[in-house]
């Protein structure tokens, strides 16, 4: 895991997000995409629902402002934002091609599906 960035306001972290990925009742929500596998599916929601009973604010399948991607999960709480994202199949390559695309302000997570577990999450 990266450094922990420099603490900004959670509007601030908000604003990096596309209004319509994080407009109406999408905060909290874990959204499902058909195209993904059951496992990455599945640990997503995990992740969610650990986060929300630890305080942080979720979105799921976020997409950024400025066009270059989208988050797994991105998760905020007191000026502090995380992307997390939940490998399955993808190789090590896909993950940092990933990566470059995620504003700074944010701390990169990887999870893979096969060593996720619940009880030992912890950012």
């Amino acid at each position: 895991m990266n450094k922990r960035k420099t603490i900004l306001r959670n509007k601030d972290l908000l604003k990096l997000i596309k209004f319509r990925s994080r407009h109406g009742r999408k905060e909290g929500c874990v959204r499902i995409h058909r195209v993904n596998s059951i496992e990455h599916e599945t640990v997503k929601a995990q992740l969610v629902h650990w986060l929300l009973n630890n305080g942080y604010t979720t979105y799921t399948e976020a997409e950024w402002k400025d066009e270059s991607g989208r988050a797994d999960v991105v998760a905020i709480q007191n000026g502090v934002g995380f992307v997390i994202e939940v490998l399955h199949t993808e190789s090590e390559e896909k993950y940092a091609e990933k990566k470059m695309k995620y504003p700074e302000e944010f701390t990169l997570v990887k999870v893979r599906t096969k060593d996720f577990k619940y009880d030992e999450f912890c950012l």
